[in-house]
């Protein structure tokens, strides 16, 4: 069945339960947590300047820059959520998870682009029912070009794509449950915010419609947001705007 984002936030079948909360927190700005990251070549070095920091896709991009950062959901059934007259915010309406099982940090372009056509098939469309997608977009050099590469691969190069990493950096383990949370807001609003600073997209990139500047309104009824992790793990959710 579809599952509600009532009054937070939902992602659960229909007769396991009623309610549940479903989110991320993450505090990794320590000498410890920095250093593990700076050891990989996976953190932005440009520290002058980080009101220009080089963002998702561009071509001058270094790395991601760590942020700390939390969002909790509640997920509920829409059954239980329209019983109890909860205001509904979106549906989650597809979901699927892969391993690339291949390298801890080199992620691989064909799995993603599968964990993509999974959700969609959990949701029971075609890719022509996507309006957006939010991307993982960490502006790391293997990730960004495999992951718009995959998602060029399903979509095409008509497909609008932002990172609101551009904004808060790299919150890790929250990032997922605060780009669904974002999704969920540009859908009800009607206007995506762009990936901030982006002006160059990398030409090893695929063809994507990259949302840039003052960001686009778009009226949009389904949105997939994408997270793609170290260790290959792989998500995409497909959300539908409530009515």
């Amino acid at each position: 069945g579809t599952h509600a984002v009532g009054d937070s936030f939902h992602i659960i079948q229909r007769n396991e339960a009623d309610i549940m909360l479903a989110g991320g927190a993450e505090y990794p700005v320590t000498p410890l947590g920095v250093a593990g990251f700076n050891a990989m070549r996976a953190i932005s070095t440009r520290n002058d300047q980080p009101q220009k920091a080089p963002p998702p896709f561009a071509q001058t991009r270094d790395g991601f820059v760590i942020a700390e950062g939390s969002a909790i959901l509640m997920l509920e059934s829409m059954e239980h959520a329209m019983k109890r007259g909860a205001r509904i915010y979106a549906e989650v309406v597809g979901f699927a998870t892969n391993s690339d099982g291949s390298h801890v940090t080199r992620p691989e372009e064909e799995t993603m682009r599968i964990v993509m056509e999974l959700a969609l098939a959990s949701a029971g469309l075609e890719p022509a029912a996507i309006g957006y997608v939010n991307g993982h977009g960490t502006a790391t050099e293997q990730g960004d070009i495999a992951e718009t590469r995959a998602t060029s691969a399903l979509f095409g190069p008509r497909m609008p794509l932002s990172s609101q990493k551009s904004y808060l950096g790299h919150t890790l383990g929250a990032c997922g449950a605060l780009e669904s949370m974002f999704t969920i807001e540009m859908m009800r609003s009607g206007w995506f915010a762009p990936t901030v600073n982006l002006e160059n997209v990398d030409p090893r990139c695929g063809a994507l419609d990259y949302i840039t500047g003052d960001g686009r309104e778009l009226d949009v009824e389904i949105a997939m947001n994408n997270n793609f992790a170290f260790g290959g793990v792989n998500t995409s959710l497909v959300l539908r705007q409530a009515p």
